[in-house]
């Protein structure tokens, strides 16, 4: 027999007895078998009930009582108790303990209940059996507002670890709903660590925040620049993260640094570093960045009309020339440019069939070489590889494609097409062309930038052999 209970029976109608309004169990569930077995055999338990008023509260037995009503029982055996609140509560919490076990929350209910009743930590976990944290976790569980709740409808049925950590964030209600719709699910473990390292960087910056106001840390705090990135006055110059340290730590390594000025970014939870902008400084770096831009406009400039002014030279001679150059001479042409194209396969372009000519591969380029219309070009090849004068069509497409290839970058960048451009010159030089001095002068300074590129890459080749 319970400590709270008494040996005194008394009979009473079961319309004098009500379910008290605090018990913990929230939910009775079903009692048509226990009907169905009390109407055969009787009420073989007596309830234990406290008086209220005329009437009678159920301390022990709430399921029972149900159970007779339905039944249709008038009057059951009931243990008379006369009990203060607290005991009440202590006794249901008690009675649903030992017969069915409590659901977390409404055991976690419970016990807030008997704290507010004004039991201490320690008289709760004696009375239950429990430790002083088992009766802590279930007062943290008890505090999760009806909103939060709400939002499932098995809340109700959540593990104490997934109510304490839904507590834990209690006065932010958006974490909470977020941890109470993920918990069952394997997202609740990836999001309640996602929260817990946003709130350990928000706990982080709050405590340098702190640290920063002081007004012996020798440090200039400044408010947080609308426009970081283009402020007038301030240049950002690095942050500090959570992960930088503790915020003991993070202090410390700001004044190693010796910033300008520092501010404190909420959003991204960082301490950005500044330094002053000095616009003298400023100015004179844009004039040599500007004056180093038009330096190379100008060179790129040059570079591109010497390359357009020697093709059109290379090109007009060779319409004006190798119509008068021997038959033998023009067929050793042909041979030394077609294998100038296929001997490296790179650029893909030079491998590439005569097909590639409907797709513009060098059409303009013969046109001026030629004097002709490109869209001619094949059919005038076909008719003539029957004729003696064939070798002048073919020297003039093969000639076309490498013209068409060779861009104002590859007299300065060493790469697959200006390696050829030195063989195509004394291609054309053994034909009679004469290069200018200009020409002379990039072709030199090409061939001196080929040959540096091919030693340096064998000093590489043997260091990897070594």
């Amino acid at each position: 027999m319970s400590s709270y209970q008494s040996n005194q029976i008394k009979l009473i109608n079961t319309s004098l007895i009500d379910p008290h309004p605090d018990n913990p169990r929230k939910n009775i569930g079903d009692v048509t078998d226990l009907a169905a077995s009390i109407k055969t055999n009787g009420l073989l338990t007596p309830l234990s009930v406290v008086p209220n008023g005329e009437r009678y509260r159920v301390i022990a037995g709430h399921r029972r009582l149900a159970a007779c009503k339905q039944a249709g029982i008038g009057a059951v055996p009931c243990f008379v108790l006369n009990l203060g609140p607290l005991q009440q509560l202590e006794a249901m919490v008690t009675e649903n303990c030992q017969r069915e076990q409590l659901t977390a929350l409404e055991e976690a209910d419970a016990i807030q209940g008997m704290l507010d009743l004004g039991a201490t930590t320690a008289n709760v976990a004696h009375r239950l059996g429990r430790s002083a944290n088992y009766v802590r976790d279930r007062a943290k569980a008890a505090s999760i507002k009806t909103e939060v709740r709400a939002v499932r409808d098995d809340f109700s049925q959540l593990t104490i670890g997934q109510l304490v950590a839904i507590a834990r964030y209690d006065g932010q209600p958006d974490r909470q709903k977020e941890l109470a719709q993920a918990a069952g699910t394997s997202n609740f473990d990836y999001i309640l660590r996602n929260i817990e390292r946003d709130e350990n960087d928000r706990q982080w910056i709050e405590s340098v925040a702190a640290l920063l106001v002081e007004p012996d840390n020798g440090i200039n705090l400044i408010p947080d620049p609308e426009k970081p990135y283009s402020d007038p006055e301030w240049r950002y110059a690095g942050c500090m993260f959570p992960s930088t340290g503790t915020p003991e730590e993070t202090i410390e390594k700001i004044s190693e640094l010796n910033p300008a000025a520092v501010s404190i970014h909420t959003v991204s939870q960082q301490v950005y570093l500044w330094t002053r902008i000095d616009k003298t400084a400023d100015a004179e770096k844009e004039a040599r960045r500007a004056a180093e831009q038009a330096e190379r406009d100008a060179r790129q400039h040059a570079l591109e009309e010497y390359a357009a002014a020697s093709a059109d030279k290379r090109m007009a001679w060779l319409h004006g020339h190798l119509h008068g150059v021997k038959r033998d001479k023009l067929v050793e042409t042909t041979a030394r440019l077609g294998l100038l194209q296929i001997i490296d396969p790179d650029p893909p372009g030079y491998t590439q069939a005569l097909s590639t000519w409907n797709d513009k591969c060098g059409v303009e380029q013969f046109a001026t070489i030629s004097g002709i219309e490109p869209e001619r070009a094949l059919a005038e090849l076909r008719y003539h590889l029957d004729e003696p004068d064939w070798a002048v069509w073919a020297v003039q497409i093969l000639a076309a494609r490498i013209e068409w290839f060779v861009a104002p970058t590859d007299w300065t960048t060493v790469n697959d097409t200006s390696r050829r451009i030195p063989g195509y010159y004394q291609i054309l030089q053994d034909l009679g062309y004469t290069p200018t001095d200009d020409e002379t002068s990039h072709l030199d300074q090409l061939i001196a930038a080929i040959s540096e590129a091919d030693s340096d890459e064998n000093e590489e080749d043997e260091e990897d052999n070594q």
